[in-house]
């Protein structure tokens, strides 16, 4: 379980000296229903698969990752601008199929950001799903910056799961 998040998030949080760096969000439409798209994101094979459950199930669900200073795959998980940090939580929520959302917390909010996916159906056949990266915040973040081009690798790399599916052209 932990090895399947740990480069997720170190992934996630490649941080440096700087202004806050914007990420234009990226959409992909697709030619298949919001269900089976979530599914094919978000399913039993996803990244997210074996992180402890929070919730009780549902259409809303909560999944949450706690590591504290210690504990194997710590030192992986934080930001090398905060050596001091005493725990990174990662949580996935999910509105299924509507919205799933990565969000990467280190000290209880000192520094936190997120990946957000919504599925947005245009169509019974039509789903529109949009990538957005949440703005680097907390007290901690004061000089740091979200490293833009690991986080376009992120959107992409996902968004390309949906490969498997027909490109749909957007409605005029």
């Amino acid at each position: 379980m932990l090895r399947m998040m740990v480069p997720i998030a170190a992934m996630l949080l490649a941080t440096g000296c700087g202004k806050m760096a914007e990420l234009a969000n990226q959409t992909r439409t697709v030619a298949a229903p919001r269900e089976q798209v979530f599914a094919k994101m978000f399913g039993n094979d996803s990244a997210f698969t074996g992180l402890p459950l929070v919730t009780n199930g549902g259409s809303t669900r909560l999944y949450e990752l706690v590591v504290q200073k210690g504990e194997p795959g710590f030192d992986t998980m934080i930001p090398d601008e905060r050596p001091e940090a005493q725990k990174v939580k990662i949580a996935v929520a999910m509105e299924i199929p509507r919205e799933a959302h990565l969000i990467y917390s280190v000290d209880d909010g000192a520094l936190t950001t997120g990946l957000k996916f919504t599925f947005e159906e245009l169509a019974p056949a039509r789903t529109r799903v949009a990538f957005t990266v949440d703005e680097l915040k907390g007290h901690d973040a004061k000089g740091l910056m979200v490293n833009r081009i690991v986080l376009e690798k992120i959107a992409r790399d996902a968004l390309d799961r949906l490969d498997d599916f027909e490109e749909a052209k957007e409605p005029a």
